[in-house]
């Protein structure tokens, strides 16, 4: 699920936002601070997964380096407290925006950054044992050898291969190659 917080110095509008992003199933968590120095705060202690922030705030310039520093997986959106064309952006608000254009950017955000999120939950963790039949397939071994190897059966090894294949998203050997060395599975010179 999607965490926010709200940077906004008008108590009005931040509460506004608040309300709006309440009516969003997606959103389990919001935050609302209104300083430099509580959004700082609250950055340290956790990530949001949306930063919603008046332009009034992330333009000084200790704010916006700390934004660009810690927070380089967060979807930022910047708040403007002038009206602004409707281009299309959908990281851009206007304080004089509708509530409809303010729930439709926020919604496609939202579903978008939810999406992400779900993806990395989803991408579970290997076992150790698959770990163990990942290093040897990606070292070239066969499903026989693998299995002697380990001492375990040949179905066990095709098993383990399609959780592998599932729980990475990987379905080509080489990619698996490329997968085991880059998580120091195996080193290159291992490979043959």
């Amino acid at each position: 699920m999607v965490q926010i917080l709200v940077a906004e110095p008008s108590y009005l509008v931040r509460k506004g936002l608040s309300t709006i992003l309440q009516e969003l199933k997606a959103v389990t968590k919001i935050e609302e601070v209104q300083s430099m120095e509580e959004l700082i705060d609250s950055l340290k202690s956790s990530t949001p997964h949306i930063l919603i922030i008046n332009t009034t705030l992330s333009s000084v310039p200790e704010v916006d380096e700390f934004i660009k520093k810690y927070t380089s997986d967060v979807q930022v959106i910047s708040i403007f407290n002038t009206p602004i064309p409707d281009d299309g952006n959908e990281l851009v608000l206007s304080v004089f925006d509708s509530k409809s254009v303010l729930l439709n950017k926020l919604r496609n955000q939202v579903k978008s950054v939810q999406q992400s999120v779900t993806q990395q939950d989803n991408s579970e963790e290997l076992s150790d044992r698959e770990k163990d039949v990942l290093k040897k397939v990606a070292l070239g071994k066969t499903n026989k050898e693998v299995a002697n190897e380990l001492f375990i059966s040949t179905h066990t090894v095709i098993s383990h291969r399609k959780n592998i294949t599932r729980k990475l998203g990987i379905k080509t050997i080489s990619g698996l190659t490329v997968y085991a060395i880059l998580n120091q599975l195996i080193k290159l010179e291992d490979i043959s």
